[in-house]
């Protein structure tokens, strides 16, 4: 699809769902890959999946939440692979839960992974990138993230996403002048470990899929395309950017499936 031969990505969140995906893409390109997740014995395996196609890769358990952990690999990084040329800022999670039961520490934790997480490994792997001039950094926002409200318990994991596509265009413009760019994907309804508590209400997963234009969920594989194609040098002019992956459904009001409604 595009070829990142002699390039390091490195993806945060990368032991399961879309980081796990997108890791593997980033290694069938050519590129050598730095994984880091919370959890290191998932993360190692999908390490180790790539590296029995033939690639190069390394795996990391990491925090994103603490930016000792995050100075350690990224510097772990750059030791062991190489300069680090992109960046997949993956990692997150979600809480749901109805708006009066949500606890200070609820929001604590959401916040400090999916948003203080994301600045963290920005700004480490930044610093490494304005040093050189050059650097694709692309974050993870979400549907709900500005796009539309979700609800369902959402509210917290909504805010942090609008917060992360906001950042995002704020590092554009701040490392711009350096040769860095900084984009978003706001993935939609996907089929990931994240999403499988609701995909098995049924009735619920159907009002889901009449919502879709494109009429399906999302695959993993789905986010790996456009992922690839903002570290790509294909878009090279583009910065401060979010990219909806979600089938249409922040775009399009879907009236009805029929071609024509007398």
């Amino acid at each position: 699809m595009f070829d990142f031969s002699g390039r390091v990505a490195m993806v945060t969140g990368a032991a399961r769902g879309l980081g796990r995906a997108i890791a593997l893409g980033f290694a069938r390109g050519g590129a050598v890959v730095s994984l880091t997740d919370r959890d290191g014995d998932g993360v190692e395996e999908v390490a180790q999946a790539i590296r029995q196609a033939g690639g190069r890769a390394t795996a990391y358990a990491c925090d994103v939440a603490d930016a000792d952990q995050v100075r350690l690999t990224v510097e772990a990084t750059e030791s062991s692979l190489g300069p680090i040329d992109v960046l997949v800022n993956n990692a997150g999670i979600t809480r749901r839960i109805a708006l009066f039961d949500w606890r200070p520490e609820d929001w604590d934790e959401v916040i400090r992974v999916n948003q203080i997480g994301t600045f963290l490994v920005a700004r480490e792997v930044g610093k490494h990138m304005v040093g050189r001039g050059k650097g694709s950094i692309i974050n993870m926002s979400a549907l709900g993230g500005g796009l539309v409200g979700l609800g369902r318990g959402n509210a917290i994991y909504c805010a942090t996403k609008g917060a992360v596509a906001a950042m995002t265009r704020d590092l554009a413009a701040e490392w711009a002048p350096f040769g860095i760019r900084v984009n978003c994907v706001a993935p939609g309804w996907f089929r990931t470990e994240m999403n499988a508590p609701l995909l098995k209400n049924e009735a619920l997963t159907a009002r889901i899929l009449d919502r879709v234009p494109l009429g399906r969920l999302g695959e993993p594989e789905d986010v790996v395309g456009p992922v690839l194609f903002l570290a790509s040098d294909a878009s090279a002019m583009i910065t401060g950017h979010t990219l909806p992956i979600d089938g249409g459904v922040s775009t399009i009001v879907r009236l009805s499936s029929e071609p024509v409604v007398d």
